[in-house]
């Protein structure tokens, strides 16, 4: 895998994972006031991807950012396919505890259905065992069970 660190303008950067996040307002304002205090501790993480770059780790530097009026962000630029940056998603935010078990349940099923990985597949990748990989996506067909539900109540 191929990697640089690179400074990149904040309208470079292509959002389209942001999807599979919560954005939190209250941890984005503590990222803000830290970075107001200290500047950027540590690069966010992209991917090259169709000319510009896929943000994989860092949506919440990127928002105080931009509310702060930075103009460009240091960036570790990585060389991997959609498929590898869905996993790094996971595996960046495991030592922190910073994804909700929502979030990891909604990258799961990505995985799953777009990149059609088994249960197998996703432990290996992900590094957690099957009955984790398991019972986060068992989250996902409860909150459908539930929304089908309440639509008869």
């Amino acid at each position: 895998m191929n990697s640089r660190i690179e400074e990149i303008p904040l309208s470079a950067f292509d959002l389209s994972l942001s999807g599979m996040r919560i954005m939190n307002m209250t941890r984005i304002l503590q990222v803000e006031k830290s970075m107001h205090q200290h500047g950027q501790l540590q690069p966010v993480v992209a991917r090259l991807h169709e000319g510009g770059y896929q943000l994989i780790d860092g949506f919440k530097r990127l928002y105080a950012a931009e509310d702060l009026m930075i103009e460009s962000l240091s960036c570790h630029v990585l060389e991997i396919d959609l498929a590898q940056a869905k996993v790094l998603l996971l595996t960046y935010n495991r030592l922190h505890r910073s994804m909700e078990a929502w979030e990891e349940a909604k990258v799961l099923q990505d995985l799953q259905k777009n990149h059609l990985l088994d249960l197998r597949d996703l432990s290996r990748l992900t590094g957690y065992s099957r009955s984790w990989v398991s019972r986060r996506l068992a989250q996902i067909f409860n909150f459908l069970l539930v929304s089908v539900l309440s639509l008869f109540i």
